[in-house]
């Protein structure tokens, strides 16, 4: 199955290797930064999943949410990579206990099981409201 990782580059460094660079056996992650899924404004291609990096997710959400990307990112099946599963994600906090977290030291056995098990998971039905414009 294919996923995109969503990592700007500064926090890659705070990621395991194997999902940065791709190495996870059974599976193909594409890698694009956050500014490159902005601009291209949609996913790639065949996308099964979608794994970002807490910081990543933290730093744009509200430009997600901005340009109408939450709903692209919520109709797939969604996994978090961070340091604990009690983090505190934004725009997340009905979601909290129930989101996917994937260890950021995870290696390529661990990772290819986790994923495996994330595609059994249906997307939550969980939905972001449009940001209101003010005049």
């Amino acid at each position: 199955m294919i996923f995109a990782f969503i990592c700007d580059s500064y926090f890659q460094k705070k990621v395991s290797s194997v999902l940065v660079n791709g190495e996870v056996p059974n599976h193909k992650i594409t890698t694009l930064t956050a500014d490159e899924f902005l601009e291209a404004g949609k996913l790639p291609e065949g996308i099964s999943g979608v794994i970002i990096e807490r910081s990543t997710w933290q730093k744009n959400f509200s430009m997600f949410r901005y340009f109408g990307l939450l709903p692209q990112l919520e109709q797939q099946t969604l996994a978090f990579v961070a340091n604990s599963p009690d983090t505190e994600l934004k725009g997340r906090g009905t979601m909290k206990g129930k989101d996917f977290i994937i260890s950021n030291n995870i290696n390529a056995e661990e990772a290819s099981t986790q994923l495996t098990r994330l595609l059994e998971l249906p997307p939550p039905a969980f939905t972001h409201h449009k940001s209101r414009a003010i005049a």
